[in-house]
């Protein structure tokens, strides 16, 4: 099996046309849906393993996705204040390591993410294509980048999350 890039080791190109954003508004719907599929008749127990004592639970990839909802939806607002440079991120993810997550049933965990999903999906379902365009600094990455690339950003986010989700679940299989 092919080893996944670490998130703070992926590089990005924002230079999709902006037409994009209905396919990428879709991936990001889709997020809530894919955690439940994937996630249907798992055991309690079985979503709370740490597969290194260092690494994150199934229960706690989903928190961090929950978590981070916050950080998507200020930068969207950052974009609508033509902010020149957006907020950060707290890189050592202090939340997601003090919300213990493995205390919380996966079922709480699905709803608090779709509940903060569709809040930031209703936020940015109706701009157009000048709002989609408006243009800031990514923090990390030192690079500019369009409210719609930031989207992008936020499903890659997803599917980094899921694909680790999925290899951990494979992993109890094994």
């Amino acid at each position: 099996m092919i080893a996944q890039t670490p998130w703070f080791e992926k590089k990005f190109e924002f230079n999709f046309p902006v037409g994009l954003f209905p396919v990428i508004f879709e991936r990001l719907r889709g997020a809530v849906p894919r955690l439940d599929n994937l996630l249907i008749n798992i055991p309690d127990d079985k979503l709370i393993i740490k597969p290194t004592p260092e690494g994150w639970s199934v229960n706690e990839q989903v928190g961090h996705m929950y978590d981070l909802e916050e950080l998507w939806y200020g930068r969207v607002e950052d974009f609508l204040s033509h902010a020149p440079i957006l907020r950060a991120a707290d890189l050592t993810n202090a939340k997601t390591k003090s919300a213990d997550h493995n205390s919380k049933k996966i079922n709480h965990l699905l709803r608090e993410f779709a509940n903060a999903r569709k809040k930031l999906l209703a936020k940015v379902e109706n701009i157009d294509e000048s709002t989609a365009s408006i243009i800031s600094i990514h923090p990390r990455l030192e690079k500019p980048m369009r409210l719609v690339d930031s989207l992008f950003f936020v499903a890659e986010h997803d599917d980094h999350h899921l694909a680790k989700i999925r290899e951990l679940l494979q992993g109890l299989h094994s």
